[in-house]
């Protein structure tokens, strides 16, 4: 088997389990076979109103599916 990893950043107004669930969310849109997931750099933001923005650095493990049938 083979996997690869992606990273991304997950946002939030509300909190950092938010912000990471949001980057999973997004993420299984569009990529197949998530298997693992590691937090890395947790961040924030404050917008002109001091209102925080929560950032969630995310690596997202997927397995490579091979394509046996040429086209």
């Amino acid at each position: 088997m083979v996997y690869k990893y992606i990273e991304i950043v997950g946002t939030s107004d509300t909190n950092i389990t938010d912000a990471v669930n949001n980057a999973f969310k997004e993420a299984s849109k569009t990529v197949k076979n998530i298997q693992w997931g590691e937090l890395g750099k947790v961040t924030f933001r404050i917008n002109g109103e001091q209102k925080i923005e929560y950032q969630a650095e995310v690596k997202i493990g997927f397995k490579i599916e091979r394509n046996d049938n040429p086209v």
